[in-house]
């Protein structure tokens, strides 16, 4: 009986406490190391360090409570290909989780049906994990938040399995530029594709990090994104963030199908720093929508904004400061209401009419 990480040919490490090399989470052991129950000191201190890029999975089993394990700094630290961890409930109990999860970009979800984090600590906790989503709001940790996030419920990062509220989409990149953003998981087979990935609907995210193009350099990056699609199948998603989506996509140029969606609720940095000159709402269902900062800051080329004649924000609940900040005089509503630098509210998000001045245009 000794306390043990086992790699699997599955890709996943699981750590258990029983008696021989076992793993009870699929696929047999490829290799294993014995646990120090005491922590370790830095992530090079760690018996499987040199694996860590190889992990996919980790699973916690039923028997690694009986470890008394109860500082866990650096556990998991730098798994960069690690998706998913399960049996978190079965860390509890540890008081100190320093860097415990940072750096581990391709992180979506820790699940565990119970946890308490009374008396937990944990500097950068969660630094560098841009897709973890928790599974009740959709609550994202920013790169300093600790412990007091490593928790079930609103504004914590874990998922019980048995109440996950989260849905997601697809972003598949091509290799001529264009983004589809859409319900099905399958790319098209007929044309190149640069990268791929999920997002989750509800998700409230804090920056860059969870989209394929947002590489720091090559084929992925942002910059090469130059249109975007959102299939007619994304209506089946009756909650949608899109924050940061498109944040900083210097060379997107044009967007279609956003009256494929309903039910959007913040846009906040949506489209901050593109660079088409119009873009078309007509179809889009406002009423739903609860935050647009910053929406179209920086968008110096933007010309014109469609919409429907119904257009129609709701009446309360919406936020937005600066939502048409650092735009231009490009900028021009149906009426001639030209933007200006001392009318950068969501409130300019309307149809510009007489009586009514506003950046919208009806077609």
């Amino acid at each position: 009986m000794k306390p043990r990480a086992v790699l699997t040919s599955l890709g996943t490490l699981e750590f258990n406490y029983v008696d021989g090399r076992h793993c009870y989470s699929g696929g047999v052991p490829v290799n294993a190391w014995e646990i120090d129950p005491a922590g370790y000191s830095s992530a090079s201190a760690r018996p499987y360090d040199s694996i860590k890029l190889q992990v996919k999975k980790v699973v916690i089993h039923s028997s690694w409570p009986q470890v008394g394990m109860r500082k866990a700094d650096y556990l998991f630290n730098a798994f960069q290909s690690m998706t998913e961890v399960s049996g978190f409930e079965n860390m509890s109990g540890i008081t100190s989780a320093a860097q415990m999860f940072t750096s581990c970009p391709s992180l979506e979800t820790i699940y565990a049906t119970s946890f308490s984090n009374s008396g937990l600590s944990g500097s950068l906790m969660f630094n560098g994990c841009n897709r973890l989503v928790g599974g009740t709001d959709g609550f994202v940790p920013s790169t300093t938040s600790g412990a007091s996030v490593c928790k079930l419920g609103t504004g914590g990062v874990l998922t019980d399995p048995n109440a996950d509220q989260r849905t997601w989409f697809w972003a598949h990149y091509y290799a001529d530029g264009e983004g589809v953003l859409t319900a099905s998981p399958t790319p098209d087979p007929m044309r190149e594709l640069v990268a791929s990935g999920r997002i989750c609907a509800i998700g409230k995210y804090v920056g860059l990090g969870f989209t394929p193009w947002d590489g720091v350099t090559g084929p992925t990056h942002r910059q090469h994104l130059t249109h975007v699609t959102f299939a007619a199948d994304m209506a089946t998603f009756s909650y949608l963030n899109l924050i940061y989506l498109f944040y900083s996509c210097t060379n997107l140029a044009s967007v279609s199908g956003l009256g494929n969606l309903s039910g959007v609720r913040s846009m906040r940095f949506t489209f901050a720093s593109c660079a088409f000159t119009e873009i078309d709402f007509r179809g889009f269902d406002p009423s739903k929508l609860t935050d647009l900062t910053y929406t179209f800051s920086g968008c110096n080329k933007l010309t014109t904004i469609y919409a429907d004649s119904t257009w129609a924000l709701p009446s309360s609940g919406l936020t937005g400061s600066q939502c048409f900040y650092s735009c231009s005089t490009s900028l021009v509503g149906g009426n001639g209401t030209v933007w200006s630098s001392s009318n950068t509210g969501y409130s300019y998000m309307r149809i510009d009419r007489a009586g009514q001045a506003g950046y919208l245009t009806t077609a």
